[in-house]
């Protein structure tokens, strides 16, 4: 990170002060404001999936014409028009973030490291472990550890994946003890998970562990997972002394 020289009588308060005040006056052009980051988002969308525009209308109109067709017959227009409005608005986001979800999922999709990109997004104590192994193939597999206990993500192009996921799991068995394990192999073949369903399989697992188990799982596996020191190559002197001088 660059750093800034201030002039002589700045002080860091006031530096902020101004900072803030002219992000206030100038309406955010220090940084992209949230209808720019929705249009750029919606572009990019559109781009990719041209139907988003239609099923976030969608979205947004049946609730409206809900509302509508309640005013009518059951109640005054005033009262179920704005109700009909905001279901309609909630409705369209939900449909249009959606979509943009799906975009998202489809660009990642067969990448490395796709599964722990959306691990690292979601929203709660999913404490990740990414490439704990790896082969040539470009196989790997991930660990989280989360209330659910332990879950192992496979992933990958080769068939080497359900291998490692195999040794991790029972690497793991021996550390954990009783704790849950759970295992996921990523991928849109039969008994696997698709990444756009990962994140909803994640959260459906049964949360067994209290907040204060989670803590020592976690350095119970990076106790075992610490790098070890390399071991040098060649062959190994057998004349060296006590006094540690090779002869």
């Amino acid at each position: 990170m660059a750093r800034r020289n201030r002039s002589e009588g700045d002080s860091p308060k006031a530096s902020t002060t101004a900072t803030e005040r002219k992000q206030k006056t100038d309406g955010g052009v220090a940084g992209p404001g949230r209808l720019t980051q929705i249009r750029t988002v919606y572009r990019l969308t559109r781009q990719r999936d041209p139907r988003a525009l239609w099923w976030s209308l969608a979205g947004l109109l049946i609730p409206f014409g809900i509302g509508i067709l309640l005013a009518l017959l059951v109640g005054p227009l005033w009262v179920w028009l704005p109700i009909g409005v905001m279901l309609g608005l909630v409705s369209g986001m939900n449909v249009f973030s959606r979509r943009v979800q799906n975009t998202a999922y489809a660009e990642m999709e067969g990448q490395p490291g796709a599964a722990a990109g959306i691990v690292e997004r979601m929203r709660g104590d999913w404490r990740l472990t990414p490439a704990v192994a790896v082969n040539r193939h470009q196989d790997v597999v991930h660990r989280v550890v989360c209330r659910a206990g332990v879950v192992v993500i496979a992933e990958g192009r080769g068939r080497g994946q359900r291998e490692l996921l195999g040794n991790e799991v029972r690497r793991v068995r021996k550390v954990i003890g009783e704790t849950p394990i759970h295992d996921i192999v990523v991928g849109n073949g039969p008994g696997e998970v698709p990444l756009p369903k990962l994140q909803a399989t994640l959260m459906r697992l049964p949360r067994t562990l209290r907040r204060g188990e989670v803590d020592p799982v976690e350095r119970r596996l990076r106790a075992v997972s610490a790098p070890t020191l390399p071991i040098p190559k060649g062959p190994i002197p057998r004349n060296i002394p006590r006094g540690g001088k090779i002869r």
